[in-house]
């Protein structure tokens, strides 16, 4: 034993005090009447004998009383030695609801594994259940009524995404740090090796953590499925649609399957295709018609095995006429449209068709009616269009303005405001952001010379996506609400560069409308798990809406009126209206990389399992121990009180002795 504070044991010097009150008592004399003393011998009586010590057991109490408030200030401590890692266990059961769980009868077997676990806990014991696809939910928290978790087990049902055994390692190490808890985890799963992570370290459990494997199904399983499909988003006019599937098997013997073209419900065309084993073959449905809207489209391949829902694959398809696009011009410089609208016109695939127009009869537009606006050197717009035209954009609209040499006179940028200054100097182009959306797909512009140009400071925030060889920007996006903003500091004609003189502007004006056009924005399947946009930023302004497969809006009024995107984690079809107001069909598929059921090997299952802490719960002799100080404060403080509990019961007890002597 020691002392945090032993120069507190100084105050023990106190006890002294009582001690001297004890000893030091006056004896005192009874005067008593007598004639006369002048016959008595004077001399001196020792006193020595009336000094006694008196009421032993009240001094020993006040002695002890002090001894032990100084040694309670002295802040006595003891070492104890402990087990590291001595903590309190927890079961948590980890199920697998991705996608290839939906093979026979795999769910319904690891649910069985489950409340097995569950049956071996005992008494006290903790156990927690969660759910893994590609992210991780606890379906409860920790608790020891075997009740609850196994309602939490008979919940879990199989979805459409993939499995991520990287994140559910993740969660365990999270869980470790935050619940202060040893982990025995019961990971359950059919060991799908398309589950694993990139870098097998993304599967090292946590310390006081160990992990148990088990395996729901057959190791290995044959399956097909429609792997991919290949079809238009949009188709414009009267121009027939191309459908190419891609048919795959994997641990499969050859076969020779049934595969149908499916619109609104409706079978159009039918084929036989082959699949040599363990391989892909390819399927195309050519010039079919399609009804002007949007319609869903699906493509079956039968007969089926046993996971039906990789069979088929469903897209979606609108027709409609080429949507318009308006370009406006300075008054009296028609030539201005040439360039753009041929390159535009040319390009296939893109919908949209130009309207030129001179920018002084502007005024009486419905901008709203076009994909997009393209200001092509217009110089000072005037307050009532420049204001229209920002309204339009923060609506949800799309503007391409294109500064030359009458908007240099103005040297102010249309709609956003910055100012410029004209360049004459000749200048390659630099940098193209070749991984952006309105440039993808486009070659390097290398031979491209710009000799006229502005020079300008982009705003806080916007992007540059191209620029000069002196770094000047020679492209800027910028967001205003809901829309977009494109600033080329040149001009679309031959006037002030040769760009339009390159093989490189017809790609760059078709990517840059359909990206103006929101054509990337609407992809004819997607993947489940991904994120659709609903919005820009969060001004106010129209409310968002998802309406899921089973025809409910999965948005609450408040998510409506503020998320930024939505996951769409369920196989259907959604329709999704953004806060720009376009209304979007996008059907979802599930996650194919789940239809390869191919199992992890079991040399690899070993190496994770070893991952774990398999001394969690024991403490063998060989366990490390460490020792700590413990503080006995409190206990010096409860002898404290008792201490002067009794000395005041004692104290009044002799009291009331003296006084009655007296």
């Amino acid at each position: 034993m020691g002392f945090l504070s032993p120069w507190f044991l100084a105050a023990a010097g106190a006890v002294a005090l009582p001690l001297w009150l004890h000893l030091l008592r006056q004896y005192k004399r009874e005067p008593q009447p007598f004639s006369s003393v002048m016959f008595f011998e004077r001399r001196l009586q020792s006193s020595v004998k009336h000094r006694r010590l008196r009421y032993l057991a009240l001094l020993a109490l006040r002695i002890a009383l002090l001894a032990l408030l100084a040694v309670a200030f002295a802040n006595p401590f003891i070492w104890r030695t402990e087990t590291i890692g001595g903590h309190r266990k927890l079961t948590v059961i980890a199920i697998d609801r991705s996608f290839s769980m939906r093979y026979e009868g795999r769910m319904q077997q690891a649910k069985a594994e489950a409340n097995r676990i569950i049956d071996g806990l005992h008494g006290q014991d903790f156990g927690q259940v969660a759910a893994f696809d590609s992210h991780v939910e606890n379906l409860t928290q920790p608790e020891a009524d075997s009740g609850v978790l196994r309602a939490a087990v008979d919940s879990v049902q199989p979805g459409d995404l993939a499995s991520s055994f990287g994140e559910v390692a993740r969660a365990m190490r999270v869980l470790s740090q935050s619940s202060g808890m040893d982990l025995d985890v019961h990971l359950i799963s059919d060991m799908q090796q398309s589950s694993l992570p990139p870098a097998f370290r993304d599967l090292q459990m946590g310390p006081h953590t160990s992990l148990s494997l088990h395996q729901a199904g057959k190791s290995d399983a044959p399956n097909w499925a429609v792997e991919n499909v290949t079809a238009p988003a949009r188709v414009y006019g009267e121009k027939n649609t191309r459908v190419t599937a891609s048919l795959a098997g994997w641990r499969t013997l050859g076969a020779t399957k049934r595969v149908s073209l499916v619109l609104d419900g409706k079978t159009i065309a039918t084929q036989e295709v082959s699949i040599p084993a363990n391989g892909r073959a390819q399927v195309e449905f050519l010039s079919f018609g399609v009804p002007y809207g949007a319609h869903r489209g699906e493509v079956r391949m039968q007969p089926g095995d046993k996971l039906p829902n990789d069979d088929s694959f469903a897209f979606s398809v609108e027709r409609s006429d080429p949507r318009r696009v308006l370009l406006l011009y300075a008054g009296g410089r028609p030539q201005q449209a040439f360039f753009y609208k041929s390159a535009l016109e040319s390009a296939s695939d893109t919908g949209l068709t130009v309207d030129s127009e001179a920018i002084e009869l502007a005024s009486r537009e419905d901008f709203a009616r076009f994909a997009y606006v393209v200001l092509s050197d217009v110089g000072d717009p005037g307050d009532t269009l420049n204001r229209a035209l920002e309204d339009y954009v923060r609506r949800g609209g799309a503007v391409l303005v294109a500064l030359g040499q009458r908007s240099a006179s103005h040297g102010r940028v249309p709609i956003s405001g910055e100012r410029f200054t004209e360049q004459r100097q000749a200048e390659g182009v630099g940098f193209l952001d070749a991984q952006h959306a309105a440039l993808a797909g486009v070659a390097h512009l290398d031979n491209v010379q710009v000799f006229d140009w502005m020079r300008l400071q982009p705003k806080t925030g916007a992007r540059v996506l191209a620029k000069l060889a002196d770094g000047s920007p020679l492209l800027v996006e910028e967001s205003i609400g809901e829309g977009r903003l494109l600033i080329f500091t040149s001009s679309l004609d031959n006037s002030g560069n040769d760009f339009a003189l390159h093989a490189s502007f017809v790609p760059f004006v078709a990517q840059m409308g359909r990206y103006l056009a929101g054509g990337e924005e609407t992809p004819s399947s997607v993947t489940a798990g991904t994120p659709v946009a609903l919005r820009r930023t969060r001004e106010k302004g129209t409310a968002a809406d998802v309406i899921g497969p089973d025809g409910r809006h999965e948005l609450s009024i408040k998510e409506g009126a503020q998320a930024l995107t939505f996951e769409l984690a369920r196989a259907g079809y959604y329709e999704i209206q953004r806060a720009d107001g376009r209304r979007t069909p996008i059907a979802v598929n599930a996650d194919r990389r789940e239809s390869d059921l191919t199992t992890i090997p079991a040399e690899t299952l070993a190496l994770w399992r070893n991952t774990g802490d398999t001394t969690t719960g024991a403490q063998p002799s060989g366990a490390e121990r460490q020792s700590e100080p413990r503080s006995l404060w409190r206990y010096a403080l409860l002898l404290v009180l008792a201490a002067a509990l009794a000395e005041s019961m004692f104290g009044s007890r002799y009291l009331r002795q003296e006084r009655q002597a007296a």
